[in-house]
């Protein structure tokens, strides 16, 4: 295929990279028609979509949130410390209901990152039965390049069975 090099180049910047159409056609040196039928037929879309919900990216937008919000509590912890002796009652008060907040929202988010962690976690039996699939493939499309990763194989499964059966 003639532009077999840019597809999977305009793969790599519309899917992982998160570009615009517009973008990847541009950087590629394809025409926006061309962009848009590899997306439609390879299903980029659906693709994307999926990576941006995965539940590490998920993981990784609360930590964010959770972040934010300590940093948040962090400042209104110091300006609970300068006004606590000198602003009216009713100051500290409302600083002290915000913070308050804060603490049960990073209550709450934490509770959900735990549950996305639970819910994303993958059977040790699935993940063996799903490696055991792609190691036959190899076989089956190139058996020499198979045999060459015996010992990788080996040293894989026992390293993600060492950490997923504990």
């Amino acid at each position: 295929m003639a532009k077999e090099r840019e597809r999977r180049l305009a793969h790599i910047l519309y899917v992982e990279q998160k570009k615009t159409a517009k973008e990847v056609a541009e950087m590629v040196g394809v025409s926006e028609k061309t962009l848009s039928d590899w997306v439609t037929k390879f299903n980029w879309k659906t693709e994307r979509s999926a990576r941006n919900t995965s539940p590490s990216q998920r993981i990784a937008n609360l930590e964010n949130i959770i972040a934010g919000i300590a940093e948040e509590r962090i400042e209104l912890t110091r300006q609970l410390a300068q006004v606590e002796l000198t602003a009216a009652r009713e100051e500290v008060e409302e600083i002290r209901k915000q913070i308050s907040k804060l603490d049960d929202a990073v209550s709450k988010w934490n509770k959900t990152l735990r549950d996305i962690n639970k819910e994303a976690r993958i059977p040790l039996a699935t993940y063996l039965e799903v490696m055991q699939t792609i190691f036959d493939a190899l076989q089956a499309y190139d058996p020499k390049l198979y045999m060459q990763t015996l010992n990788f194989q080996e040293h894989h499964v026992h390293t993600v069975s060492l950490k997923m059966g504990l």
